[in-house]
């Protein structure tokens, strides 16, 4: 798709609705892999190749932004949890912090989405032993 005109307010808001719906799938969320499934049908995920050179995508062919966006970020999801990954899509455990990750760790022990919310947290934890 390339990079084209800046996002209007319509598509900003409508890709934050769809960040919401993705959300449970890095929180473990019981209904997680049901609401990926309205989703992949809702945006009209399927598999297919276009452009020049082709390339591989997951949206149809003249899909709009939100459409397309949705449809390969659900799908990149459903392929990580599919092949056994799931776990290691996490959420961010710093207070105040709702960003999400893919867990890279050899131990899937990450919990932070990175170093500023570690250190927060951290010097957080610190200062409440220190009063208590």
């Amino acid at each position: 798709m390339g990079i084209g005109p800046a996002l209007t307010d319509e598509e900003a808001d409508q890709l934050a609705d769809v960040a919401a719906e993705l959300h449970p799938a890095f929180t473990g969320a019981s209904d997680a892999v049901a609401m990926l499934n309205k989703c992949l049908i809702r945006h009209a995920a399927v598999p297919n190749l276009h452009g020049d050179p082709p390339v591989l995508a997951f949206h149809r062919p003249g899909a709009d932004r939100v459409d397309a966006w949705a449809a390969d970020a659900a799908t990149a999801l459903a392929m990580v949890i599919g092949v056994g990954q799931g776990v290691r899509l996490r959420s961010c455990d710093a207070s105040g912090c709702d960003l999400v990750f893919f867990d890279v760790t050899r131990n899937a022990s990450r919990r932070f989405c990175g170093v500023s919310c570690q250190n927060r947290a951290k010097a957080s934890a610190y200062r409440a032993r220190r009063r208590a």
